[in-house]
């Protein structure tokens, strides 16, 4: 009896030994020996497939920033309270398969402004922007490739003119003539521009190179031909001749123009919380525009867009900016347009 329950139970340890043996060879017969060449191979293969399989890249951010000052019997400055908050919303939608990208980037700024000088609150920015690209990486060189983009501006809303004081109003139109409005009481507003005016289109076709792409650096080139279409839509904008009394405004002519556009991009990262980007785009049309702008000419048709940022992190959702804006667009206004400005944004992703 007692030899018998011995051998029962050396027969459960060899059913038990042959189950783990059987099971142990399922496991390791799954993974096939391969030599260092083939694992090479397969690793290459298996890069190669993720590569052309396709994938979404979804970006939302929703920034802020509020400042106020207020004066008191300080030299230069009329006494009262300054008031200016702004809203800013970036969104990325871009989408990568094997050497193909298509990059979508949608901008909306919106800002708000009170004076002491000014009774009512008005607009101080107002931006809607789309950018749109393809790019098609070489096999042999994937930092080098044709491109096309489109680019799309405008504002949102209408455009008004309004003063501290009394002013003559004079309207130069694009036929040559004038027409004096009359005086407007201070604190009134005049509108020049509607909703959507101007709206600027531009395309263009080309290389771009990023021969140098680092987080601590990184270098993007386009260079090609395009076209920029403005339309207006008989809206002004302020040209005031100094040696005149009047405030004298142009009005807004629709041009279609085809020429050479050349646009640098660089940024980089100094540290977890200190990046810096810089951008400039250069667009010089080689046709004549027509209309009341012909005494535009040579190099005075270069179109600038240049925009520079130094963001400094104080939390995750808080940062300390300094930015910088010179815009020339001489078909809406021969001026240079510098913006430049310290705010801190609050800023939330929202996907």
């Amino acid at each position: 009896m007692k030899v018998c329950k011995q051998n029962c139970m050396v027969i459960k340890m060899i059913i038990c030994f042959i189950m783990v043996l059987i099971l142990c060879t399922e496991v390791f017969s799954a993974q096939t020996y391969l030599p260092d060449q083939k694992i090479t191979e397969k690793i290459k293969s298996d890069t190669k497939k993720d590569k052309e399989i396709s994938h979404w890249e979804l970006k939302g951010k929703l920034s802020s920033n509020f400042s106020f000052t207020n004066n008191k019997n300080y030299v230069g400055q009329t006494d009262g309270s300054i008031y200016q908050f702004n809203i800013i919303t970036e969104e990325d939608v871009n989408w990568r398969k094997g050497q193909h990208e298509v990059l979508n980037n949608l901008q909306i700024k919106y800002g708000l402004s009170k004076t002491p000088q000014l009774e009512d609150i008005f607009k101080s920015q107002d931006q809607f922007k789309y950018l749109g690209t393809y790019l098609y990486r070489l096999k042999q060189i994937p930092w080098l490739g044709p491109f096309a983009r489109l680019n799309f501006s405008t504002s949102l809303f209408s455009g008004y003119y309004v003063s501290s004081s009394d002013e003559e109003l004079i309207l130069n139109y694009a036929d040559g003539s004038s027409q004096n409005v009359g005086s407007l009481e201070a604190n009134t507003r005049y509108k020049i521009v509607d909703s959507f005016e101007p709206m600027t289109i531009r395309g263009n076709l080309g290389f771009f190179a990023n021969p140098y792409d680092k987080k601590e650096f990184k270098l993007n080139l386009k260079f090609g031909a395009g076209f920029q279409k403005i339309i207006a839509k008989d809206g002004f904008v302020l040209a005031d001749d100094s040696g005149t009394s009047e405030i004298e405004f142009k009005q807004l002519e629709d041009s279609d123009e085809a020429g050479l556009e050349f646009e640098v991009d660089v940024s980089g990262i100094i540290s977890d919380n200190i990046n810096w980007s810089f951008v400039a785009n250069l667009f010089f049309p080689l046709n004549d525009s027509g209309g009341s702008n012909d005494d535009i000419d040579g190099i005075d048709k270069l179109n600038t867009d240049i925009e520079g940022k130094f963001s400094s992190k104080i939390t995750k959702n808080v940062s300390l900016d300094y930015f910088l804006i010179i815009k020339r667009l001489p078909l809406i206004v021969d001026e240079w347009q510098i913006q430049n400005g310290v705010v801190v944004n609050v800023s939330y992703n929202l996907f």
